[in-house]
């Protein structure tokens, strides 16, 4: 088996354009998460527990918005 590594160098990235619903969509799921998370914690689960969605829904929507916010500032 042939296998080679293959290393990026991060000043010739491309970065592929997410369309408007990928984006709507991903934001959905972050506040899915956080809000499924959320009612977790209100129906008496331990707040510790709840951490992992919380976090994961902020990573999804903050991934989006500094995406975004590349984009804008390589126009």
């Amino acid at each position: 088996m042939n296998t080679k590594l293959l290393f990026l160098n991060p000043n010739n990235v491309t970065y592929r354009i997410m369309s408007k619903s990928l984006v709507r969509f991903i934001i959905g799921l972050g506040i899915i998460s956080i809000a499924f998370a959320l009612y977790g914690v209100y129906k008496g689960g331990k707040f510790m527990d709840a951490i992992s969605g919380i976090f994961i829904g902020v990573s999804l929507i903050g991934v989006v918005l500094i995406e975004q916010n590349k984009k804008r500032n390589k126009q």
